[in-house]
């Protein structure tokens, strides 16, 4: 199938796609290794990466990205390559019998444009291939949501620790029959992130300042404000980590949801980092104690 390929789209598709812009105050070529490069990926975006070469030996078409999320991995072709301007990388999606009103298999493109405005980069993604399909609202629903924070975690890392090592620290609950609403109401209560402090009406760019049931300050500015799902801030007081709240359907126990706490952090010492994460999994476990058994 090549619709894609083409960025041509038949009826029968109906291609949803995603489209953003960010201006990230970096070179080019610095956008580009971040993009290509398995380590640099590492910094910002999947936990691990890998490159295959293309069939000349080095990265570029007929090769593919491989990249993983705690066990979740996946690969995409690339069907571009043209160096600081261009990557295009496509995701094969098998038929399936269930999908009504489309093209099946489909082939999803993810299409990276990069252009220099001075000492910075514009960096255009276009994300295509989604299927109408009632069946394919989650993943595209996800997608736009993740495509936000990594994005965003993408200029956070090229403009404050640029070719910095990131370290994430992590913790993950999962909550049977619980409501979105729910968790983030248990989350972003006394027993959970705010101990002390409030992030109501709190915008984008807003200074923020509360201390967890875990007994552990947070300060920083709002990225994303999106209840009962998305909360992604800075943290200042950690060397500029970035903390990312995702309350979301789980990817391990179907039909059930999962609470993630997860924070990239950059030079930040040994000791710090095992602090920040005892004290996130102290917040999951009282967070968990204080959600109503009737939920």
């Amino acid at each position: 199938m090549s619709s894609i390929r083409n960025d041509k789209m038949t009826s029968e598709t109906q291609d949803r796609r995603i489209e953003t812009q960010y201006e990230i105050n970096a070179p080019v070529a610095d956008v580009w290794r971040a993009l290509t490069d398995a380590e640099w990926l590492t910094n910002w975006f999947p936990l691990e990466a890998r490159i295959t070469p293309g069939t000349n030996g080095i990265p570029g078409v007929g090769g593919s990205i491989w990249m993983a999320w705690g066990g979740h991995g996946s690969e995409t072709e690339i069907d571009i390559w043209e160096e600081n301007k261009h990557l295009r990388l496509i995701r094969s999606v098998p038929a399936d019998p269930e999908l009504k009103g489309t093209m099946s298999p489909l082939e999803v493109a993810q299409d990276f444009y990069l252009e220099a405005q001075g000492g910075s980069t514009v960096l255009r993604l276009v994300h295509a291939g989604f299927s109408t399909d009632a069946s394919w609202d989650w993943e595209y629903n996800a997608t736009t949501r993740g495509w936000k924070f990594e994005l965003g975690g993408l200029k956070h890392y090229l403009e404050k620790h640029n070719g910095v090592k990131r370290i994430v620290v992590q913790a993950s609950l999962i909550l049977a029959g619980i409501s979105y609403e729910v968790a983030w109401s248990a989350l972003f209560g006394a027993a959970g992130l705010l101990s002390g402090g409030s992030i109501e009406g709190l915008r984008q760019g807003d200074h923020f300042d509360f201390t967890t049931s875990a007994g552990q300050t947070f300060r920083g500015r709002a990225q994303i404000i999106n209840p009962p799902q998305d909360f992604t801030g800075t943290l200042e007081n950690f060397n500029d980590a970035r903390l990312r709240v995702a309350i979301d359907k789980s990817c391990d126990m179907p039909g059930e949801q999962s609470v993630t706490l997860f924070i990239s952090t950059y030079d930040l010492p040994q000791e710090k980092r095992e602090a920040l994460q005892q004290g996130l999994e102290a917040v999951l476990e009282s967070m968990a104690s204080a959600v109503p058994a009737s939920s």
